[in-house]
């Protein structure tokens, strides 16, 4: 057994020892209940563990869950994974020998997350998961957006710019996580719903900009005359706009992403980018941290929460971002739409 894999198994060996020696703070609860020993201490703490901080979507989700937890009286611990399965998962041990009131969980991958999951209830702590959902192990909830409409709405979207035909290229995002892979069945299967359109390219870009302009400036040499872009998200979105650019193309072939970050709100606002479906990750942080506190309370919570985003064009992108003004989040809003 390698030094580290021993060190990980003493700390959650410790976090366990300790959670039995101070079972009456507990309550001698479970995961399920959501119950810990911060309501007796008065005291309600929450690590958050995101996947990463460099990308928009995700520092608006922090920015959210912040701003939620101070009015809720919750402790946050903000931690940034790097995109790296090992550093969440060091993360996760770190927060359960520390005997965390609720450990919430952003996962890099799917399937890595499902260790940490497992010993957060070895050792009685509930776990929340947002945006992607673990492969297995024990969760107090999940709450995400849904990854399969998010693809269908913007399936329709890009059908409907093109006014329904034309060849399109779709660039996928970490197909080691669930969003990733349902954002792709969801449009593949709507927009095999217009016989008209063509795929005629697909790639996966890792929900990253810069891997997207590489995507999208090579696909342009194979396929100049392409009609239509499909994005997973919006920071991919936006690599595949500056390599339309490059070309000037932007305007010219129809561009649609996920998520409705800032720079995708100004690029459907300026015309360069026809639609992206807006799933608001200031809110999604907002309700994440309400959701903790429920399970921190004893409250009974929802095994799973899902919600929906909105197609944002630009006929109705000033009224959304009105909604994000609305809600605390300014940051989100570009200049030119406040």
């Amino acid at each position: 057994m390698s030094l580290t894999r021993t060190l990980r198994t003493t700390a959650v060996l410790a976090a366990v020892t300790a959670l039995s020696l101070t079972g009456c703070s507990r309550g001698g609860q479970t995961a399920a209940t959501g119950t810990t020993g911060d309501k007796a201490s008065g005291k309600k703490t929450a690590t958050l563990i995101m996947s990463t901080l460099n990308n928009p979507f995700f520092v608006s989700v922090k920015n959210g869950a912040e701003a939620q937890a101070k009015k809720s009286g919750v402790q946050l611990s903000v931690q940034n994974a790097n995109n790296s399965d090992s550093n969440a998962l060091n993360l996760a041990t770190t927060a359960i020998s520390k005997q965390v009131g609720v450990l919430i969980i952003d996962p890099v991958s799917s399937q890595s997350a499902t260790s940490s999951v497992s010993q957060a209830n070895s050792a009685n702590i509930p776990v929340l998961a947002f945006d992607r959902k673990p492969d297995s192990g024990k969760l107090a909830s999940f709450i995400g957006y849904d990854a399969i409409q998010a693809g269908r709405n913007s399936a329709d979207a890009l059908a409907k710019s093109l006014n329904e035909k034309g060849t399109i290229v779709e660039i996928q995002g970490l197909l080691g996580t669930n969003v990733a892979q349902d954002r792709s069945k969801g449009f593949e299967e709507q927009i095999a719903k217009y016989p008209k359109i063509k795929i005629v390219a697909k790639q996966a870009a890792d929900f990253d900009r810069s891997k997207a302009l590489d995507v999208m400036t090579n696909v342009l040499q194979a396929h100049p005359d392409i009609d239509g872009v499909y994005a997973a998200n919006d920071e991919m979105a936006m690599g595949a706009l500056a390599a339309l650019k490059a070309r000037k193309l932007a305007g010219k072939v129809q561009l649609v992403g996920n998520d409705g970050i800032s720079d995708a709100l100004e690029a459907v606002a300026a015309g360069t980018m026809y639609a992206t479906n807006a799933e608001s990750p200031y809110a999604l942080g907002q309700k994440v941290i309400t959701l903790a506190d429920n399970v921190l309370d004893g409250k009974k919570v929802a095994q799973e929460e899902t919600l929906q985003g909105q197609v944002v064009t630009k006929d109705n992108v000033k009224k959304y971002a009105d909604y994000l003004v609305g809600i605390g989040d300014s940051a989100d809003v570009p200049a030119s739409l406040r």
